[in-house]
């Protein structure tokens, strides 16, 4: 028997005519994955430029905003310290003013059942009971006679002398050691002290 003859293998890559083609063609040649690598490759450099850029404007960013919240605190703490220079020389003119004016209360009794007070007038140093009177009272009426000044009326009640023995007038006290005690002198002869309470009183006298 006659056995055909068996062509040898062509080694890989080798051109060979493929049977009922025109043209060569090679078979069994691998793919090159060279190419599909370098996409990859470009892909991730682009993201890392991308992601670069991103992180350069936003450090550009933050540095801008960190520079104008600078400004910004060194700009109100230098308001905060003039705030706090004007408060100073504010407390020391007070004080200086504090120093040249006393505090008192003042009550205005009617005699008819009203009682105005007047507290913590300020009044200047040396004020007088008098002082105190004119002004807290809306109208004051007095003479000068031969002890000092006399009070004949207060915001329209006047004086009423009845008799020698019997009348109407104003008088004045102050509260001290819990009670009240009658002005000692003239209403314009008594200095006041700081925290203290007077009242002028409309009262009825009898001898």
């Amino acid at each position: 028997m006659h056995l055909p003859a068996i062509p040898a293998p062509s080694p890989p890559g080798a051109l060979k005519r493929c049977a009922g083609e025109k043209f060569i063609c090679r078979k069994n040649e691998p793919k090159s994955s060279v190419s599909g690598a370098q996409a990859v490759g470009g892909v991730r450099g682009g993201l890392e430029r991308a992601l670069l850029i991103v992180l350069l404007v936003w450090a550009v960013a933050a540095s801008a905003v960190a520079a104008y919240v600078y400004q910004q605190a060194e700009g109100l703490r230098s308001e905060l310290s003039s705030a706090k220079a004007a408060l100073a020389a504010r407390e020391s003119e007070l004080r200086a003013l504090r120093a040249r004016v006393v505090l008192v209360n003042v009550a205005i009794d009617y005699g008819n059942g009203t009682v105005k007070w007047f507290n913590s007038t300020p009044l200047p140093q040396g004020a007088t009971v008098l002082t105190a009177l004119l002004c807290t009272a809306s109208r004051v009426e007095y003479v000068y006679g031969k002890y000092g000044a006399y009070v004949r009326a207060v915001d329209g009640v006047e004086e009423k002398i009845i008799s020698k023995s019997e009348g109407y007038s104003w008088l004045w006290y102050i509260f001290k050691e819990g009670k009240w005690a009658m002005g000692p002198v003239a209403a314009d002869a008594y200095k006041l002290s700081d925290g203290d309470t007077i009242m002028w009183r409309y009262e009825h006298w009898k001898f």
